[in-house]
């Protein structure tokens, strides 16, 4: 028995020491009731006729009964969570309230405003009716009878707090919501409106996403010069170190023809060879430009061979943008290094 005891006073102490979770909003729901494409309940209900009408959901008391009469919309993001804010500005005669939680009197939740420039946070928990009323110390929040209020309720995990025009009036503990309606009450005779309404989710702030690492440089492939004089064989990777293109462009420039002719050459004497062209930039302007012409870069090199003899069914060719540098890219003559065509013989 002691040691259960102890058990449960360390559950207690710890869940107190624990760093509270951060918890972000995320904006589930804004109506500003221009139309009714949510289907809010509209009609005569119980002792009240609720209407859509000029940005604001209207609801008029039939008699200065106090029968309330609740009209809610259901959210179905609620049921998945006991963390979320409410929050719309709200107007009324003499009695009105925003409603949530279900539109029985299992668990009817209300927060108005009332005659004598008070608040209410009232309702019905397992059939039975609570209530908390401001006093008149707290005119300055509610302000005019007459005029909207912004009504705020923030709900987290049991906790709920109430705001009236930014200003916390009221907090209370309470159990499990049960039904996830949000909507308008009325009674005694008066009309109240809703207008501006918004639902937050309340969710665990994201971890922060880890910065992508650079790309890895590549291994500087040798010069194509000098081992075009000799027999090719797979394996090799080699760079066109003399091949240009006009800046931006895939377009060949004369002097690359002599490098190239000597890859040709080189080709057409053993014609068992098959190559892969590597187009890269370098990092300036946009990924995806960088990308398209790096291929049509290799594309234009398999043009060039084939027009000298090499049958195009020997040559792949792929683009890489900027993703394999052999340098950084802080300097310009690092970006030339990177600006580059590449061929790996593959067999």
């Amino acid at each position: 028995m002691f040691f259960r005891l102890f058990l449960l006073l360390a559950c207690v102490w710890l869940a107190r020491i624990a760093p509270a979770q951060t918890l972000v909003p995320r904006l589930i729901l804004e109506e500003d009731f221009q139309d009714n494409r949510r289907n809010w309940p509209t009609g005569v209900i119980n002792n009240a006729e609720y209407k859509v009408r000029r940005g604001e959901y209207v609801a008029k008391a039939r008699g200065n009964e106090n029968n309330t009469s609740v009209a809610l919309l259901f959210i179905p993001e609620l049921e998945k969570s006991q963390n979320f804010i409410i929050e719309a500005e709200l107007s009324t005669t003499s009695a009105g309230c925003l409603a949530w939680g279900s539109g029985s009197r299992d668990n009817m939740r209300l927060f108005g405003t009332m005659s004598e420039h008070r608040f209410a946070v009232c309702g019905w928990r397992a059939g039975k009716f609570f209530s908390a009323n401001g006093d008149n110390a707290y005119s300055a929040a509610v302000g005019r009878q007459t005029s909207w209020h912004t009504m705020r309720i923030e709900c987290r995990g049991q906790q709920v707090q109430y705001f009236v025009n930014g200003t916390r009036v009221w907090e209370q503990q309470l159990t499990r919501m049960l039904g996830h309606g949000v909507g308008l009450e009325t009674n005694l005779g008066a009309e109240a409106s809703l207008r501006r309404l918004r639902i937050w989710l309340l969710e665990p702030k994201p971890e922060p996403a880890a910065a992508p690492a650079p790309p890895a440089a590549a291994t500087e492939a040798t010069d194509a010069a000098a081992a075009l004089a000799t027999p090719l064989h797979a394996g090799q990777r080699l760079a066109l170190r003399n091949v240009f293109f006009v800046q931006g462009k895939p377009e060949l420039l004369g002097s690359s023809k002599p490098e190239l002719a000597r890859l040709a050459k080189a080709l057409n004497e053993q014609p068992a060879l098959r190559i892969r062209l590597e187009g890269h930039t370098d990092n300036q302007g946009p990924e995806e430009k960088n990308q398209l012409l790096s291929e049509q870069r290799a594309r234009a090199i398999q043009d060039f061979l084939v027009k000298y003899g090499v049958a195009a069914t020997r040559l792949e060719t792929i683009g890489y943008g900027s993703s394999r540098p052999v340098a950084a890219n802080d300097t310009e003559p690092n970006r030339r290094r990177n600006r580059r065509v590449e061929f790996v013989i593959l067999d």
